[in-house]
């Protein structure tokens, strides 16, 4: 029986996501597949790939439309493939550990409701991507906790913490989520499992709305790999940013759009950052679908704020100012406007040189530990933490 099926969408970066199935097969579990849901221009690579490797069951590759699908319909299609119980999306530059099985199958008997699994991820930059020191981040925490969806929705729809990023883990990126859940979803919004070019946090504002019950570990179970093609690497330098944003627009023409007049942010602007992509898409969610949106202009205007307090220069953080005031001005009015009182550019006071704990958080210089890929970096990583079978089991301490 397929328990979990671990979708990986990918477009361009056959090296990477090679890298990626080989550390999954690495795997001796039987219970869960891996759909490669290829969207490259050049089909040979993957398809020369599987055809040259032993085969694996396991594995499932779905080969390139005539055309490029955008983003939103190749992940729509990996998960209309999924055969498992429980499905994941993982970038193909991440992993996840395919053990995520036995945690799955603990908590079905615990909470016999669950229908969203959430974990913390380690995060990792790929040997390409170290344009400056980096550290990577691996969460020590081992505790089960039961998430409130009313907390969370708060968190998620109001931003009600007033940070750059709302602290809301869940969602079928890095997250597992019920065939069930899913198919819910998909009667309830516009009949697909997906709608919007913001994938990720698309899939975090419907599974926060609907879920029944949501079990978060908080010993991680992926690493978010970034590598030097990825979307989340342009947040390093702003002409990587204008670029996937051009490209970006250019492959999701046909789908919703970015940029919506009741919410008048230009993301791509040279001032556009994950911080505003997040609220564009939770405004285009609850505005489409009548979600209470009280209280999120003025917390979304601090939120602004401590999105421009993360800048690495002056210049980009008078970019973010300029692009964060012209969305407020026109925004219902200039009614937040004057709440954006951005504190003066102060320039980083650390450039990523300083190792160890932070509260639950182990940070090591990636250039020191000789980790190549996300997967192997996961196993250096799982020196520091509970093993899996410890946690699967219920054991609390560590096995001599």
């Amino acid at each position: 029986m397929v328990h979990m099926t671990i979708c990986l969408p990918t477009r361009n970066r056959q090296a990477y996501c090679i890298q990626t199935i080989a550390a999954l097969a690495e795997s001796d579990g039987n219970d869960f597949e891996v759909v490669v849901a290829d969207n490259s221009d050049d089909p040979s690579v993957l398809a020369d790939h599987f055809a040259r490797q032993p085969k694996d069951p396991r594995f499932r590759l779905i080969a390139p439309e005539n055309t490029v699908l955008p983003m939103v319909d190749n992940w729509e299609r990996a998960v209309e493939a999924a055969r498992g119980r429980w499905i994941s999306v993982i970038g193909d530059d991440d992993y996840l550990d395919p053990r995520l099985t036995g945690l799955i199958r603990r908590y079905e008997v615990l909470h016999r409701d669950a229908d969203a699994i959430s974990w913390e991820c380690m995060s990792y930059q790929w040997p390409d991507n170290r344009p400056v020191p980096t550290l990577a981040g691996i969460p020590t925490g081992h505790a089960t906790r039961l998430l409130s969806a009313e907390a969370l929705a708060d968190q998620l729809f109001q931003w009600s913490e007033r940070k750059r990023r709302p602290g809301v883990g869940v969602g079928i990126y890095h997250g597992a989520v019920k065939r069930s859940l899913m198919e819910r979803i998909k009667s309830s919004y516009g009949g697909r499992y997906f709608e919007h070019p913001n994938v990720d946090w698309e899939s975090t504002c419907k599974v926060v709305a609907q879920a029944r019950l949501i079990v978060h570990s908080e010993r991680p179970f992926s690493v978010l790999g970034a590598c030097a093609a990825s979307n989340s690497a342009a947040n390093l330098s702003a002409s990587a940013m204008a670029s996937r944003m051009a490209t970006f627009e250019a492959e999701t023409r046909d789908c919703i759009s970015l940029e919506q007049p009741y919410f008048p942010f230009e993301l791509k602007a040279r001032g556009g950052s994950l911080c505003l992509s997040i609220a564009v898409t939770t405004a285009w969610f609850c505005h489409t679908y009548g979600v209470d949106l009280n209280g999120f202009g003025a917390n979304f205007a601090h939120a602004a704020m401590d999105e421009c307090k993360f800048s690495a220069t002056e210049a980009e953080y008078d970019a973010k100012v300029a692009c964060f005031m012209q969305g407020f001005a026109l925004w219902e009015g200039g009614r937040w406007a004057a709440l954006f009182k951005p504190a003066p550019f102060s320039p980083p006071r650390s450039i990523n040189r300083i190792t160890g704990l932070n509260e639950d958080r182990l940070m090591v210089r990636e250039a020191d530990i000789g980790a190549q890929t996300p997967a192997e970096f996961y196993r250096f990583g799982e020196h520091a933490i509970l093993p899996v079978k410890s946690l699967v089991s219920g054991a609390k301490v560590f096995a001599p």
